[in-house]
């Protein structure tokens, strides 16, 4: 696809599709529903699964609704405070299934309408469907951050087999917080896939029968009462259940980029601050009982301790480093995504076709294992041919593209900023990012190397991020050639001041007298 008119997609699409929870925090208006007031839709039928394994929960809920007179353009949603803090992304769109995920679906518009300071209940305001006079179903899609909770909250080193986590919330999904909103016959079912068919305990509330099937993984909510007889209690349901891995989340990540057109490279370096949010290690690290027990690879001996992690770094990277605090990690294993043989012809073997492959992979060994409630900083950069990433679209106009960070799978960041330098003489900068982010700025000045004017920079923060904003973020900037000789001349004028000067100093009489 043509690069412009990617941009131009990209431009029409940033609209709020992805709801995230510093947006409730920053931007959140005061917001009532009027007593006595009645709802412009009821629920027929709602049917939310949870996929409640590690530090991201993901939730894709599918509810029929009914428009009760009237030709309202939107409808609220109540969300609860303990989902909607934890938010990173929200999506709704028209239909279910299939037809919920071909690129026809439509996506419908999303704002926060405001919040009850006193039940602390969020609010949105989603376009509705069109044509939807009668009954129609829209599916709404959630990923949240830290909302399952470890029990226990301390282990042992040999008690990586009772790793427990955690999953509660309310089975009506805040939609309590609006009187009448379900039908008088309307179905409820809430199901929850832990990681393994191990449920350690399972607790529904009043209104609620629990189910879960031999050697499932699945634990399944029904209503037993009616709907509207389950708004005069809360319905929250409980799931404890074995989590077979680490719980990891990456407390901060810093992504620089610097751009050089000289040098033909883009260099990326990532900063990385990682953390085990499981149960907690009790007493003392035994280095000799951890190697024992990856010798015997004893079930679950290892499940609450980080030992490796593999990254999916792009096409064709070169020189990869990786550090901590003491220095170079020499326990880590690059597999570069082109072959050996597409380097260097004379291997080639003439029965055999190469093709590169579509990722190169980093797999990172940490200096030590990140047992439950450790930390480990580190860092991992590499190089990039600049065509891969940026191109030229029209005279002295370039556009780069630049990925917001690597994702982990499973590892969700609390906070992720990424700083792109730009060459020196950049301008007219713009940025298009593909999620709605925290913070943008495009007027900041950074000053490296032999700079004179220094680089223009591009800075943007977002909060609770998952794998859907590991998208490429697009710059746009404009540098005519004259430009890029202005470090040249900078160094060539300097040696030049400094020929002279030293020519006149050799030509000082230092002597006193003739």
């Amino acid at each position: 696809m043509n690069w412009k008119l990617y941009l131009a997609l990209i431009g029409l699409s940033v609209q709020p599709l992805a709801v995230s929870s510093e947006q409730i925090v920053l931007k959140a208006p005061e917001f009532k529903l009027s007593a006595g007031s009645k709802p412009s839709y009821q629920v027929t039928r709602l049917t939310r699964n949870i996929d409640a394994a590690g530090a991201i929960t993901r939730e894709t809920s599918v509810m029929w609704i009914k428009r009760l007179g009237g030709k309202t353009q939107d409808w609220i949603l109540p969300i609860e405070h303990q989902r909607a803090s934890k938010i990173s992304f929200m999506e709704v769109v028209k239909g279910q299934g299939d037809a919920a995920e071909s690129s026809e679906a439509k996506r419908l518009a999303i704002a926060l309408k405001g919040i009850d300071s006193e039940t602390k209940t969020h609010f949105y305001q989603i376009d509705w469907p069109e044509s939807a006079d009668e009954e129609t179903a829209v599916t709404i899609k959630f990923h949240f951050i830290n909302l399952t909770k470890p029990k226990p909250t301390e282990l042992r080193q040999t008690e990586g087999n009772k790793q427990g986590m955690y999953w509660e919330g309310d089975l009506l999904g805040g939609l309590g917080a609006i009187p009448g909103i379900f039908s008088e016959t309307a179905e409820l079912k809430v199901q929850v896939k832990c990681p393994t068919s191990r449920v350690l305990e399972k607790l529904p509330p009043s209104g609620f029968h629990v189910q879960q099937a031999s050697g499932a993984n699945i634990v399944i909510f029904t209503n037993k009462l009616s709907a509207p007889e389950l708004l005069n209690e809360r319905q929250y349901g409980y799931v404890l259940f074995y989590q077979p891995h680490p719980v990891m989340v990456i407390r901060n990540l810093t992504r620089l980029v610097e751009v050089s057109h000289w040098g033909n490279n883009v260099a990326i370096e990532d900063q990385i601050y990682l953390e085990n949010r499981g149960p907690k290690l009790r007493g003392a690290f035994s280095r000799w009982v951890h190697q024992s027990s990856l010798h015997t690879r004893a079930p679950g001996a290892t499940s609450h301790i980080l030992t490796g992690l593999t990254l999916e770094l792009p096409q064709g990277v070169s020189s990869p480093y990786y550090i901590d605090t003491i220095g170079n990690v020499s326990t880590s294993r690059f597999r570069p995504s082109t072959p050996p043989e597409l380097l260097n012809p004379q291997k080639q073997s003439k029965f055999k076709k190469y093709k590169e492959a579509k990722f190169s992979k980093l797999e990172l060994s940490p200096r030590y294992p990140i047992a439950g409630g450790w930390n480990y900083s580190f860092v991992i950069g590499y190089n990039l041919e600049a065509g891969r990433l940026l191109k030229k679209t029209a005279k002295d106009e370039y556009v780069l593209k630049i990925p917001f960070f690597t994702n982990a799978v499973d590892v969700p960041i609390e906070l992720g900023t990424l700083r792109v330098r730009l060459p020196e003489g950049s301008s007219q900068v713009k940025v298009f990012a593909p999620f709605p982010t925290t913070e943008t700025q495009t007027d900041l000045i950074d000053k490296t190397y032999l700079d004179t004017t220094g680089r223009p920079t591009v800075f943007i923060k977002k909060l609770a991020c998952t794998e859907k904003h590991a998208g490429d973020v697009y710059i746009t900037y404009t540098r005519s050639p004259m430009r890029g000789l202005q470090k040249p001349m900078a160094i060539s004028g300097w040696m030049m001041l400094l020929f002279m000067l030293t020519a006149g100093l050799r030509r000082f009489q230092w002597k006193i007298g003739y």
